[in-house]
């Protein structure tokens, strides 16, 4: 090999490793930034206190919990719809097994559904029997343990109402 193959050798694997070093350091800013654009809330509800990700544009409900691979014990996702109405749940993608609890406007639990696990496709679709606001999905059991049943007041920290 000349000198000079070697020269542009050296140069196109200097190119790479500098557009390597910038790819990663894009893709950590968007992780974060991603992560930072999250919005938290506390929910008080029954004997438990949660910290929940608030899920209120429709991006952040049609990828709801999907694609993680734990749920924290007093974790979760706090729904949030623009009216009241039918707020179907699914578990596209789900890796862990939740409890679903819709919440009507005044924040007070009108369905429970216990122990729910991932499914495979088709996916079945979970509905509550009456008009929502919220649906607040916790880890598995956390209904029963925290004694979360329809009926129970829900209070959450400001910011996750509409």
């Amino acid at each position: 090999m000349s000198a000079k193959s070697a020269s542009i050798v050296q140069r196109i694997i200097v190119w790479m490793i500098v557009l390597g070093v910038l790819a990663g350091i894009g893709y950590g800013v968007w992780a974060v930034s991603r992560q930072m654009n999250k919005t938290y809330t506390t929910v008080d509800i029954g004997k438990g206190t949660f910290r929940v990700e608030v899920a209120d544009t429709d991006e952040t409900r049609a990828r709801g919990l999907g694609g993680r691979q734990e749920l924290g014990k007093s974790e979760g996702m706090l729904f949030v719809a623009e009216k009241d109405g039918d707020i179907p749940i699914w578990m596209k993608d789900m890796r862990v097994p939740i409890d679903i609890i819709w919440l009507d406007a005044k924040k007070k639990v009108v369905h429970v559904k216990r122990d729910v696990w991932p499914d495979n496709e088709p996916h079945e679709v979970y509905h509550t029997p009456v008009p929502a606001r919220y649906v607040l999905e916790l880890p598995a059991g956390s209904a029963k343990e925290h004694g979360i049943k329809p009926g129970v007041t829900a209070r959450f920290s400001t910011g996750a109402q509409r």
